[in-house]
């Protein structure tokens, strides 16, 4: 009995030394995953946060150490009669013990995003490269336009959180959201950031390709200026233009002449208001509209992402929070809002800046099993 415990205690001892490498592959998914979740929890928390008038906080996973400890143990022990007890059938006897622990104890390092960090991310106007940046990646123009656009043109599309867009103004900006779209479908439109050379800046020109005399005009109507379209040579109405900031614009007008270009005036929002954006299309409880709290303007935000609320969690939901005393969440199939949820994470990477090496950190471990 006691040569068969010989081969179990190597084969727990064996399987120890291993153990290492088989867990990589399923501790590395599994905070992957949780590192995602967590992430996506986060900022819709934060969103949610916005909608009540509160502020946001955002904590990025600076590292993720997890060690790993094995232990192996084995004991025996054995009775060995005198030999008269034998003829009482007394016979020797073996008492083996073999022990195995293994526990993972991560220890996680957070680092808030504050100072400087915060201005650059959330506070700073997303700029015309990220805009193309984001287009070039496939993001629809549709989702750009509504979330990103404050001003195009002369059509002002800023909103107040209590009473949301000018009406007049809103209908306009989304009529010209469609056309935009329309033409990118069918491959009529683009979007570059391009160099001019050594010394200069580089610059956002938009192309646009028109079908007709009259489409040219309603899009001048739109934007309430001049597009300069011009016949190719293939006989295309074609107008490019360079996206300028508005708060430039006026400066740059007087060099009109100089330009390549005309100058279309384009004020992009910064994270914080794209953030708010989709607050708007928060589904806010009774009670807390009744008392003010947050303020219903789904009807003009809901066909850019619908978060809806409830006072049980959700059993249907590609993400969800609590906030206060209710739940707050994307719904699996709502395929529109979770796109545009991904666009936020993704301008929000895109915003984001390393902290700064003095920064605060918090260091939490997380506990073993």
């Amino acid at each position: 009995m006691f040569r068969a415990v010989l081969p179990l205690a190597a084969l727990v001892l064996l399987s120890g030394c291993g153990l290492g490498p088989a867990k990589l592959p399923a501790t590395r998914m599994d905070y992957n995953v949780a590192v995602q979740r967590s992430n996506n929890e986060e900022m819709l928390l934060n969103i949610v946060r916005m909608k009540y008038f509160e502020q946001p906080l955002f904590l990025q996973v600076g590292s993720i150490a997890s060690s790993f400890s094995y232990n192996v143990t084995g004991s025996g022990s054995a009775t060995l009669p005198d030999q008269r007890d034998f003829l009482r059938s007394i016979y020797t006897s073996y008492a083996p013990s073999i022990s195995a622990s293994y526990s993972d104890s991560p220890t996680v390092t957070y680092t808030p995003y504050q100072g400087q960090t915060y201005v650059q991310q959330f506070l700073s106007e997303v700029d015309f490269e990220r805009f193309a940046v984001l287009y070039r990646s496939g993001w629809d123009i549709d989702y750009l336009m509504r979330v990103l656009v404050a001003r195009i043109g002369t059509l002002d599309h800023t909103f107040d959180t209590r009473i949301g867009f000018d009406p007049a103004s809103h209908a306009k900006f989304l009529e010209l959201t469609k056309i935009i779209a329309a033409m990118d479908d069918r491959g009529y439109m683009d979007l570059v950031h391009i160099s001019q050379g050594k010394d200069k800046p580089a610059i956002a020109v938009i192309t646009m390709r028109f079908d007709t005399p009259a489409e040219v005009k309603h899009m001048e109507e739109l934007l309430g200026m001049d597009i300069q379209a011009k016949t190719t040579r293939a006989g295309h109405l074609v107008s490019k233009m360079q996206l300028i900031n508005v708060k430039e614009h006026a400066l740059s007008e007087a060099a009109q002449g100089d330009s390549t270009y005309p100058l279309l005036p384009m004020r992009l929002r910064n994270c914080l208001r794209s953030m708010d954006v989709l607050a708007q299309g928060v589904a806010v409880p009774a009670p807390l509209a009744a008392n003010r709290t947050g303020f219903d303007l789904r009807s003009q935000f809901t066909d850019i992402c619908d978060i809806q609320s409830s006072a049980t969690r959700p059993t249907d939901a590609f993400v969800s929070v609590k906030h206060g005393t209710y739940w707050y969440s994307i719904r699996e199939n709502d395929a529109r809002s979770k796109e545009v949820f991904q666009l936020i994470l993704n301008l929000f990477a895109l915003q984001s800046a390393d902290p700064p090496k003095n920064a605060p950190l918090l260091t939490l471990p997380v506990g073993g099993n």
